[in-house]
């Protein structure tokens, strides 16, 4: 829903439809939804919601869908087949540039939170970084975003692809997401962060700079000591 009391139906995303979507892709659209300037952002429980509430709570619930008669509903079609990657910098989600604009030195990577630390993530990150090391002078720090996340990339073996690179792997938490005690950064450092928000001191220092970034992009930046694309 937009701020204007709008509402838009998505029925694909990144050529998927959103009954092909896991839970955990579902959840990061309806989170970056409202980062994005909606009131609020909703996916219609199917079987495949309902399966995932059951294996993890017994207490009861209530289903709600959208009603077929609404009028309301619109349906936009965004083509970015060729939109190279985006990056959201300093200090507001919504200033993005494409990243052929952004050429900026960083001291911290930071791969995790809730919206971009799904085992997803992790897959994508670990393909780079397998077989390279971080650049000097620049750290990394890998946060899976649940404990389920974290044993799935310990059993596929993504843990020892991250430490093998040089990078620290610590407990799920929000950890900088949120200026935690984790991988908070100091005055005029600058963050490479999946995270879903950068505002001026959410990761530590006021002074300090977030950019956001896909786990792709994240993982080649660490290597390379500045943001540049997977390519």
């Amino acid at each position: 829903m937009g701020a204007d009391g709008s509402t838009y139906k998505a029925c694909e995303f990144a050529g998927e439809t959103i009954s092909d979507m896991s839970v955990s892709d579902r959840m990061v659209l309806c989170n970056m939804a409202i980062e994005m300037g909606g009131k609020t952002g909703l996916v219609e429980p199917d079987e495949k919601t309902i399966s995932y509430v059951e294996k993890r709570s017994d207490k009861p619930y209530k289903v709600f869908k959208t009603d077929l008669d609404s009028s309301s509903l619109n349906i936009i079609d965004v083509d970015v087949n060729d939109l190279e990657p985006q990056i959201a910098c300093p200090h507001n989600v919504d200033n993005v540039k494409p990243i052929g604009e952004v050429d900026v030195e960083i001291d911290q990577v930071f791969l995790g939170s809730c919206t971009n630390g799904r085992i997803s993530d992790l897959r994508d990150a670990a393909k780079i970084l397998k077989g390279n090391k971080i650049a000097n002078g620049t750290r990394m720090l890998v946060i899976p975003a649940s404990k389920e996340v974290y044993s799935k990339a310990l059993d596929e073996g993504l843990i020892r692809i991250f430490v093998d690179a040089g990078a620290l792997v610590s407990a799920p938490c929000c950890g900088p997401c949120l200026g935690g005690h984790t991988g908070i950064i100091g005055p005029d450092e600058v963050s490479l962060s999946t995270s879903n928000r950068n505002f001026k001191g959410r990761q530590g220092s006021p002074d300090g700079k977030v950019y956001l970034s896909s786990a792709a992009v994240a993982a080649a930046s660490a290597i390379e000591g500045r943001i540049v694309a997977p390519e």
